[in-house]
C-alpha cells in the first residue's frame, strides 16, 4: 500500500540522516534519527542496532541495553542480525559492569565468536591469562586450557 510504502521511505530516510550525523559525531540528533526509522519500520533491526550503538557512544548503556532488550525487531532477528546483537548486548553489558551477564549474552553465537567475546570480556577484566586462553582455546593444548601448568 502507499501508507506502507510512504512509512518505509521515512524509515529509510531516517536511518540514512542518522548515519550521516553518526558520521559527523553529532550524536544527539543520530541517536533522534534512528528512533524516527525504528518507529517508521519496527520490523527492520538496523535503526534499533544503530540507537544502540548510538547510546553506547554517548555513555548510556542502559539506554543501549533497553533497547536491545525490548526492540521487537531484535526478538528473534536472525543471521546476520542476531550476532551484531549478541555483540552490543555484551558491550551494554560490560559497560555497566556486568562481565558475567556479558559471557552469558553470548551463548548463542558461533564458537570462535562466542571466544572473541569471552576473551575481550577477560581482558578488559584484567584476566589476562583467561584472556589470551579464550583467544586462542582451538589451538592450545588440553591441559593449558584447564589450568595445567
Amino acid at each position: 500500500s502507499t501508507a506502507s510504502s510512504s512509512t518505509e521511505s521515512l524509515g529509510v530516510s531516517a536511518l540514512t540522516d542518522g548515519l550521516d550525523e553518526a558520521r559527523r559525531g553529532l550524536w544527539p540528533s543520530a541517536l533522534e534519527s534512528f528512533c524516527r526509522a525504528a518507529a517508521a519500520d519496527p520490523d527492520d533491526p538496523a535503526p534499533a542496532l544503530a540507537e544502540a550503538v548510538c547510546a553506547l557512544r554517548r555513555g548510556d548503556a542502559r539506554r543501549a541495553r533497553a533497547t536491545l532488550d525490548t526492540s521487537p525487531a531484535l526478538r528473534a532477528p536472525g543471521p546476520p542480525w542476531e550476532h551484531r546483537a549478541a555483540w552490543l548486548r555484551a558491550a551494554a553489558l560490560m559497560a555497566l559492569g556486568d562481565p558475567e551477564g556479558a559471557t552469558w549474552s553470548v551463548r548463542g553465537l558461533p564458537e570462535a565468536l562466542r571466544h572473541r567475546v569471552e576473551a575481550a570480556v577477560k581482558l578488559q577484566a584484567g584476566d589476562y591469562r583467561g584472556g589470551v586462553i579464550a583467544l586462542l582455546e582451538d589451538r592450545l593444548p588440553r591441559r593449558v586450557t584447564r589450568g595445567g601448568p
